[in-house]
């Protein structure tokens, strides 16, 4: 099974279904105004769906900088940050391969 057609395949229904999710929104929100076009309802639906992609899209990109930002600069794995130190045995087993390089030469 090619999984790059899958996978664009697989793209495309999700946003088709994002699609219709909020035109179904739009449609049910225009309830609440009646007096505002339906088009209308459906151009700032279709905005806030948007907007929400691009909220999503930003925060992914800046907890993936952070992530990678940790990672060259010695730490461990930034999930660890909500905890107070270092995993169990981490710091033992640190130790031991710095004393096992400088036994080594390395």
């Amino acid at each position: 099974m090619d999984t790059k057609r899958l996978t664009s395949h697989l793209i495309k229904k999700t946003l088709l279904a994002i699609l219709l999710l909020s035109a179904l929104a739009g449609v049910a929100g225009s309830q609440l105004a009646p007096k505002v076009p339906l088009l209308t309802v459906l151009a700032y639906s279709a905005l806030g769906v948007l907007l929400i992609g691009a909220l999503v899209l930003a925060a992914a990109i800046v907890s993936a900088t952070v992530s990678q930002w940790v990672m060259r600069n010695g730490g461990t794995d930034p999930q660890w940050f909500w905890f107070s130190g270092e995993p169990p045995g981490l710091e033992q087993l640190r130790a031991e391969l710095k004393t096992q390089a400088q036994k080594d030469g390395v």
